[in-house]
């Protein structure tokens, strides 16, 4: 699977999501990030075509949605309490499950994550949390909005 922004879909399109737009003041890997789709709708498309019906895609993506919480929660708290090892498994969790959903700036900003935790960078990890907030949260409304049906 690839998080590269080709047919990629901005959760932002449909004006009822957070802009897409990056805040001032962010260090060049955020600003990537940023460049970056919220959400590529082919990699969903992809699973859709994998499973032979949008029926498991879209559970998959509102699982997705449903544990968002618990997964920036550990994260945080893994980070707060200076754990680095929690937090690896917080990154691997948000990147590899960002990828599978087609959650393109996430995942990039997941693998910033990634390096900053090898590197021993916590302090970093920390400063990077709001935007990993803010991305979720585009994440969530980009499928809710953009990608799933409407609930009857």
């Amino acid at each position: 699977m690839s998080i590269s922004g080709s047919g990629a879909a901005d959760s932002s399109a449909s004006g009822v999501c957070v802009p897409a737009s990056g805040s001032s003041g962010m260090a060049h890997n955020e600003s990537e990030s940023a460049a970056l789709p919220v959400l590529d709708l082919d990699v969903l498309h992809d699973l859709e075509e994998d499973m032979g019906s949008t029926g498991v895609a879209h559970n998959f993506a509102r699982d997705y949605i449903r544990i968002w919480d618990k997964r920036r929660t550990y994260l945080e708290a893994s980070v707060e309490h200076d754990d680095a090892d929690a937090a690896m498994d917080a990154v691997l969790s948000l990147k590899n499950s960002a990828m599978m959903v087609g959650a393109s700036r996430l995942a990039q900003l997941a693998v910033n994550l990634e390096r900053l935790v090898k590197g021993g960078d916590l302090p970093g990890v920390r400063r990077l949390l709001p935007f990993v907030a803010l991305t979720g949260e585009q994440t969530v409304c980009g499928l809710q909005h953009g990608y799933l049906p409407p609930e009857a």
